[in-house]
């Protein structure tokens, strides 16, 4: 917890200044529920157009009452840092934070927030490259998005889910969800989420060679985009782009696009998808037999990725940086990246078998506290029920209590108070 506060504060203060005034609203009104819907407002805003002002928001919520008893405010500010600390490669940070948002809002039988809350804990795995825990947690999102209030959230998570689906080779199903999440966000009015759609879409044709129809995703994904301010799928946009000219061979073209949507990553510091330009751009010069300009930019990812935490960025890295040595007999590079490989796909290995115990975990003692969560009310409106039916009654358990003093009181009494 210490050294998650040196960092926040370190970096708050790194741009506070500049960003401070986008957040007078905020600081400006007492009423605490305007409050919450000012800063759920940001939050949206900055998952798709400014990552480092999440840390800003989180640390103006803290500072609204450090000791409040808004505990609505205090665990959404949870979940704006966790979102934060994900995003930033600090994903152990951030799920411990987003888990005790979940916790919270989980108990309240808050569908809504537990559905953002579980998407993001599902983007936090895929990162990781967890898939099998971001299938189940993106699963659980669209499950309780059923019995949200927002219209969108029973369809919130099926684009992810979709992703992890394609990671784990199974295509026809990743098509299949996509698809229906295209539907759901064009119906909805959506653009910006289809756009987003269409251009995954553009992705899976491209790897079957279906060459116009992932034109045609691409069309309509800038189309869709139209002039949304959303740096975020722009860079993504111009990234399908160069995918699909490099796929024709139009290499300079595929080039410009990709530095495109590297400048826009780099200008909102958005970075997993800087490192995923870096991939892009190493692997079209790898394309066109470049080796030494692709060897360079894969050092440069793979120095990134280490510095920001990020493993499976760092396998991928490592494992064209050996393709590379191998191309250019370069026998003693080779064995020394291979060598590196190894030891980081054993420790993600490791890792993601922790990651996974813990998110059965998490599923399991959610599934608990709802069966006891289901159990109280009962209790409760039995007790209301002898309170209000019988003033008599009540006088015989009081006696009753007095006299015998139960251990199974006692225990009621106990798991009441967990």
């Amino acid at each position: 917890m210490r050294r998650e506060r040196i960092l926040l504060i370190i970096s708050f203060f790194t741009c506070s200044f500049l960003q401070g005034q986008r957040f007078d609203p905020f600081k400006n009104t007492i009423n605490t529920a305007q409050k919450i819907q000012i800063s759920k407002s940001l939050w949206q805003n900055y998952l798709r157009t400014d990552i480092d002002s999440l840390k800003v928001l989180a640390i103006y919520i803290e500072q609204v009452e450090p000791a409040s008893s808004n505990a609505e405010l205090i665990y959404f500010g949870k979940r704006v840092l966790g979102c934060y600390w994900v995003r930033s490669g600090e994903v152990k940070l951030g799920k411990t934070q987003l888990k005790e948002a979940l916790a919270y809002h989980r108990k309240l039988g808050d569908k809504a927030n537990e559905t953002e809350e579980l998407n993001e804990l599902g983007i936090a795995s895929f990162m990781e490259g967890d898939y099998s825990s971001a299938k189940v947690l993106f699963e659980s999102s669209l499950k309780a998005g059923k019995d949200s209030p927002n219209p969108t959230h029973y369809f919130l998570a099926e684009l992810n889910l979709a992703k992890v689906f394609d990671k784990l080779n199974m295509k026809q199903k990743s098509i299949a969800i996509a698809s229906q999440y295209l539907r759901e966000s064009l119906k909805m009015k959506k653009n910006e989420s289809a756009s987003n759609a269409y251009g995954f879409l553009s992705d899976l044709a491209l790897e079957r060679k279906n060459l116009p129809l992932a034109k045609e995703y691409l069309d309509k994904s800038i189309h869709c985009l139209g002039q949304a301010d959303n740096v975020f799928f722009r860079a993504q946009a111009l990234t399908n782009m160069g995918a699909y000219c490099a796929t024709i061979q139009d290499f300079d073209d595929a080039t410009n696009y990709f530095n495109q949507a590297l400048a826009l990553r780099i200008k909102v510091n958005h970075r997993k998808g800087i490192l995923e330009s870096y991939y892009n751009l190493g692997s079209l010069a790898y394309m066109q037999n470049d080796f030494k300009k692709a060897e360079n930019i894969f050092i440069l990812g793979l120095e990134r990725a280490k510095s920001e935490a990020f493993i499976s960025d760092q396998i991928d890295f490592l494992e064209m940086l050996v393709e590379i040595q191998k191309d250019t007999k370069n026998k003693d590079k080779e064995i020394e990246y291979y060598r590196l490989y190894l030891d980081l796909k054993d420790e993600n290995q490791v890792k993601l078998l922790k990651s996974q115990e813990e998110n059965a975990l998490l599923v399991d003692f959610f599934e608990v506290k709802k069966s006891e969560a289901l159990q109280l009310p009962v209790t409760n409106q039995f007790w209301t029920g002898i309170l209000i039916g019988s003033g008599g009654m009540l006088l015989c358990l009081i006696l009753l209590n007095l006299i015998f003093k139960n251990k199974e009181t006692l225990l009621f009494t106990k798991r009441y108070d967990e």
